[in-house]
């Protein structure tokens, strides 16, 4: 549920979806680790938002999160 009131929140907002990163590999969506606290501006409450509905992704150079990555670099 709380996955989907982000979907709808980033549909409302489009521009703030370049704060969010994306697993190529298993489609998990997170905030970027280094998002700022005020990501428009100081009395915007975008990043706080952003926070209550996604938890954070770190995620690679391929845009692969550290988990699949574990996976997949112990398959030969």
């Amino acid at each position: 549920m709380k996955n989907n009131k982000g979907e709808l929140y980033l549909q409302s907002y489009p521009k703030l979806r370049k704060w969010i990163n994306e697993c190529q590999i298993c489609h998990s969506k997170g905030y970027k680790p280094d998002m700022p606290k005020h990501i428009a501006n100081p009395n915007s409450l975008a990043g706080y938002f952003i926070r209550k509905y996604f938890k954070p992704l770190e995620v690679n150079e391929m845009s692969i999160c550290t988990q699949c990555a574990k996976f997949y670099s112990c398959k030969d």
